[in-house]
């Protein structure tokens, strides 16, 4: 059986993947759900923290899972230690190479998040949970959850690799054909990942499980 480290996304928690979990576990496998650290939790909380506090998990050899954001903090510990890390799995992620942030890869959120931020805080450091009916945030159990993030997280770029190894086997799950990571699914196409689509809104995650755990061990259905 596998070990899975599966990293949240935007405002999320390790909870946020409860429903997987229980999944993988029932088929014996190990999952390690970890919360990463926020602006209430210590001034230093951005993309390259987030990256060393889950690189400080692969005690053993791990598959790696990235929800959203989650892709940003995924492909810098394949990087980091690409010995550790079985293989990567981006689930609707960001899909970034050494020297992007994810306001490079997606930046007309950077307006957003800008907006949102100078609403919650003065100082315009701290984004609250905003746009959630279209992310698929809709059950109030997930939305009473929900916490502010730092800007740091998506305005620092991935570190580029400390070794000579290559980067670890990948896969993409993309939800919906309409998502706004499809970029970054013809992105895995290109670098020769194999990708599958399920119908579902950003969170699928949470909202058809199922699914979602079908596809990460492999079970799903795959489209190229």
């Amino acid at each position: 059986m596998s070990r899975y480290v599966v990293v949240h996304g935007s405002w999320c928690g390790g909870w946020v993947w409860d429903r997987i979990a229980a999944r993988l576990s029932e088929q014996g496998h190990t999952v390690v759900a970890p919360t990463l650290t926020g602006p209430d939790d210590a001034a230093d909380h951005g993309l390259l923290r987030h990256i060393d506090e889950v690189g400080r998990l692969l005690d053993d050899q791990a598959i790696l899972v990235g929800h959203s954001y989650g892709g940003m903090v995924v492909a810098g510990v394949a990087d980091a230690r690409p010995r550790q890390v079985l293989e990567a799995i981006y689930l609707d992620a960001f899909l970034p190479s050494p020297g992007e942030s994810a306001f490079d890869l997606m930046p007309m959120i950077r307006p957003l998040f800008t907006d949102a931020a100078v609403s919650h805080d003065p100082a315009g450091r701290t984004v609250p949970p905003f746009g959630l009916d279209v992310l698929g945030f809709t059950d109030p159990y997930v939305v009473s959850r929900l916490r502010p993030i730092g800007m740091s997280t998506h305005e620092e770029p991935l570190p580029s690799a400390e070794n000579d190894d290559e980067r670890p086997p990948s896969r993409y799950i993309l939800c919906g054909d309409r998502s706004p990571f499809a970029p970054m699914a013809n992105r895995a196409r290109e670098q020769g990942a194999e990708c599958t689509t399920i119908a579902t809104d950003h969170l699928g995650l949470w909202s058809v499980a199922a699914d979602v755990c079908a596809a990460i061990t492999g079970n799903g259905r795959r489209t190229p």
